[in-house]
């Protein structure tokens, strides 16, 4: 069975893993599956963990039929509704402080919990595909929601306000946003027949020239540079923290890991799987990078493109 979301633990003593209506929590030091969670609703399609590495966001669903984002006790197996839908839920985000939780789906619509109370969401509107990534700066001053309609929003997240839309040279579908570690980057990985690539738009840099060009020039703060992947349709993007700044990580149709550098490069490129890479996620620390996709495994790697481990129920490979 496909594995379609992984994410590392705060405290990275966790790889979670999501596939068809279980968890898999391992030990990414040793490759040890540590306990399965079972008893979700559907294929689980994206993973997060807020300020704490005892419980998880999932959104999980079955197309055309039902979705829900749920929270997750990993220490006991618990499971609390957060979120029903009619159909497929596909993206969660805390923010780093874990007071907020983002999700979508397939209604197009990005809802914002505070989590902890029992407040109703706040709907952010304005896409017109369904919802495919959702990702917040790592100060908190700003979100970004990324959709098949081929446009990135962002938002700030006092008056959650959208301040910019970025459709320039966006030729094809989003399929996932990530902000850098630094936060002043934001990637966002598009593909199709006229376009495969990650593209950067710089955060920081934005808001100052806008704070002092004129309104018609706004257009120009909203470009985008590409980093081409080649024959990678580019399915997930995350990044990884490193010296001087963090780097670019990418889950690819042609069954590799690109690791990438700001500036383009690819650092290297791993192979092993055996079929569409669906997610990847880093380490806090950077130093451990987890990939898992169509082949039903999920393999540990260094920032170099070493693979470490291969993990797969019943089975520990180096």
């Amino acid at each position: 069975m496909p594995v379609t979301a992984v994410a590392f633990s705060p405290d990275g003593k966790l790889v979670v893993s999501g596939g068809y209506k279980e968890l898999l929590l391992w030990d990414p030091s040793t490759g040890r599956l540590v306990r399965k969670i079972g008893k979700l609703s559907g294929q689980v399609r994206a993973i997060a963990f807020g300020a704490d590495s005892n419980s998880i966001a999932v959104a999980d669903g079955v197309p055309g039929r039902a979705g829900s984002v749920v929270q997750v006790d990993l220490q006991i197996g618990a499971i609390t509704a957060i979120q029903q839908a009619k159909d497929e839920m596909l993206a969660v985000a805390f923010s780093a402080d874990g007071k907020l939780l983002a999700t979508g789906g397939t209604d197009s619509i990005v809802r914002i919990y505070a989590t902890g109370t029992n407040a109703a969401p706040i709907e952010l509107k304005g896409h017109t595909g369904w919802i495919s990534g959702v990702a917040f700066s790592p100060d908190g001053k700003l979100f970004a929601s990324g959709s098949a309609d081929k446009t990135v929003r962002v938002w700030k997240t006092d008056t959650w306000k959208e301040v910019f839309q970025l459709p320039a040279q966006i030729t094809e579908p989003v399929s996932a946003v990530a902000f850098a570690n630094e936060g002043d980057l934001l990637a966002f990985a598009t593909g199709g027949p006229d376009e495969r690539a990650i593209r950067i738009w710089r955060t920081q840099g934005a808001f100052t020239e806008l704070d002092s060009t004129r309104p018609g020039q706004r257009n120009g703060l909203m470009q985008t540079r590409p980093i081409d992947t080649g024959a990678c349709l580019p399915l997930a993007v995350t990044f990884s923290k490193a010296q001087p700044h963090s780097r670019i990580v990418v889950g690819c149709s042609d069954k590799t890991v690109r690791f990438i550098a700001p500036g383009g490069n690819t650092i290297a490129t791993g192979t092993g799987h055996g079929d569409w890479v669906y997610t990847v996620a880093s380490s806090p620390d950077g130093t451990r990078i987890a990939s898992a996709g169509a082949d039903g495994t999920v393999k540990i790697w260094t920032p170099a493109g070493k693979l470490l481990f291969t993990l797969k129920e019943g089975s520990t490979q180096p």
